[in-house]
This record gives structure tokens, sequence and C-alpha cells, in this order.
């Protein structure tokens, strides 16, 4: 833990953009991609073992932190009393390196990611593969898009301290180039596309709809109901009928028949015990999952 402390202060607390800096991170990054390829080429136990041993401890830690006695009211440099403490203080230390080193992970990851998927569309460009043309599509926007954001945030970050950047009056072509590729092609692309699905899923439900059973005439009653409660000009009308008639009734439990209230009355009774249920069932699904995968049960991907 010591070393790990001791590479927070010399490594991630060093001068931000800083020439040493950059020098460490080219560094680590190149031992990293040695490291990744030592272990494509090593043989298939010793890497099994490799992905056991990793994931059994990282897994450890975890369930360490949120199952062992937390330390309360722990004041800087107090010693521990007992073994039970010492743990509770050493798991409180290494959250924070244990988070760099998850982030680093996660950049491995990511850059792992790109390198597929840059890989698998070579090969079709290369191999001149039905529709390659969308794979050069593909690789231009994903350099396009990650060139101007990097140098937009560069310069965000770097280069403005003051936030002049943050006013659209300040901005320059960087700034007005991620504004149109993100704002003005990929959000609205995006919005685009879950537009077109909604139909698919109006067919879908459609075909989910027919009262063919019990359960399906169930389905359809409540979601017609809370599709009603949804139509503020319907549910106004109803409900000032519903008024009227309770005024001329005197009848207050003809209040229980306004649309809002039935959808109410679906919602919290049927829909969040439902809902409740299966998270709860998903719940054990993933602790079931993640058990395999730590204990080293679960053999899928590990020997690729």
């Amino acid at each position: 833990m010591e070393l790990l402390a001791q590479a927070r202060l010399t490594f991630f607390g060093m001068t931000p953009n800083s020439p040493e800096l950059w020098v460490k991170i080219i560094v680590t990054f190149i031992l990293g991609l040695g490291v990744m390829f030592a272990f494509t080429k090593a043989p298939i136990r010793a890497r099994r073992m490799i992905v056991f041993s990793f994931t059994f401890a990282s897994g450890l830690f975890y369930i360490l932190l949120w199952l062992w006695p937390v330390a309360v009211a722990r004041e800087p440099g107090t010693l521990p009393n007992n073994a039970v403490e010492g743990v509770a203080f050493w798991l409180d230390d290494a959250v924070p390196r244990i988070a760099d080193v998850a982030q680093i992970l996660t950049a491995f990851l990511l850059g792992l990611g790109i390198m597929s998927l840059l890989t698998v569309h070579t090969q079709r460009i290369r191999r001149k593969a039905q529709d390659w043309k969308y794979s050069v599509l593909l690789m231009v926007s994903l350099v396009t898009m990650v060139g101007f954001g990097y140098v937009d945030w560069i310069q965000k970050k770097f280069q403005d301290p003051q936030g002049k950047l943050l006013e659209m009056a300040n901005w320059g072509p960087v700034q007005y180039g991620q504004d149109l590729l993100f704002d003005g092609a990929y959000q609205q692309m995006e919005a685009a596309m879950f537009s077109m699905i909604a139909f698919f899923i109006l067919s879908a439900a459609y075909r989910a709809f027919r009262v063919r059973s019990v359960e399906s005439t169930v389905l359809m009653a409540s979601a017609l109901i809370l599709m009603l409660s949804l139509m503020g000009a319907l549910d106004f009308i109803w409900t000032t009928g519903i008024n009227n008639l309770v005024a001329q009734t005197h009848n207050p439990f003809l209040d229980n028949f306004k649309i809002s209230e039935v959808a109410g009355w679906v919602k919290s009774t049927l829909q969040t015990p439902s809902i409740r249920a299966i998270e709860f069932g998903v719940g054990l699904g993933a602790v079931a999952m993640g058990l395999r995968i730590w204990l080293g049960l679960e053999r899928g991907g590990v020997s690729a």
C-alpha cells in the first residue's frame, strides 16, 4: 500500500500537461501494451490462472469493503486498536488507489475496444467486403469526432483557465466543429433513430395487446388506462364529468373513478410491486453470475 501511495503522489499528483507527466504516460502506455501482448502470447492455462487470480483478488477487496466493519469517525494519524480496525483502515486507505487502477484499466479496455473496431473494419475495407463503404464512413467519423472532441477538451482544460470558451461568442473553429458534429449531427441522428424505433415498439405493442387470453386482456386494460391518463384533454373531460356527477349525487366515492386515480392505483398496486419482484429476481441472477465469475466457475471468454 505504501508503494501505491508513493505512486499516487509522484505520478497522479504531477502538474497537468507537464512534459514529465506526458513522458510517464507514454512510457506507462507502452509498458501496458507490452503486458497485454505478453498476455496474449501466454499459454491458455496460464491465462486462465492470471485472469482468475486478478478477478478473485478484485472481487475479494470489494466484498471486504462492503462486509467488513467500517472505521467510524477516524481521525488523521489514528492508529488501529486491533486487527479488525487495522483491516478497516487498510481498506479505507486502499479505495482511492484501487479507483486509480480501475480508471487506468477502463482506459485500456476502451483502447482495446477501439483497436478491435479498427481491426475489423480495416479488414472489411481491405477485402472490399459487402458494404465496405460504411466501414470507411465509420472510421472517418470516429477519427473526426475524437479529434475535434480531444482538441476542444485540451483547449478548455489547459488553455482557457478563465472559462471564456464556455460562451459561444468566444468559440473558435474547433468548438464550432465539435458542436456541429455532436449537437448538430450525432444527437439529431440519434433522435431520428429512436423516433423510428418508436413505430416498431408500437407495432409490437399492438401484437401483444390482442385479446387472446386472460393475461393479454389484463395487459391491454392496464395499458389502455395508463395511456388514457396521459392524454390531457381526455383526462380533463373525464375529470370534469366525474366532478359534476359528485356534485349532483353528493357521493365522494365517485372520485375514485377518475382516470388519474385509477391509473395511480394501477401504478402503486400492480406496477410497482411487479417491477420490484422483477428487480429482485434480476438481482439474485446478478449475484449468482457475480459469484460464478469471482470463483472462476464461469469459463466464457477466459480462454479467448
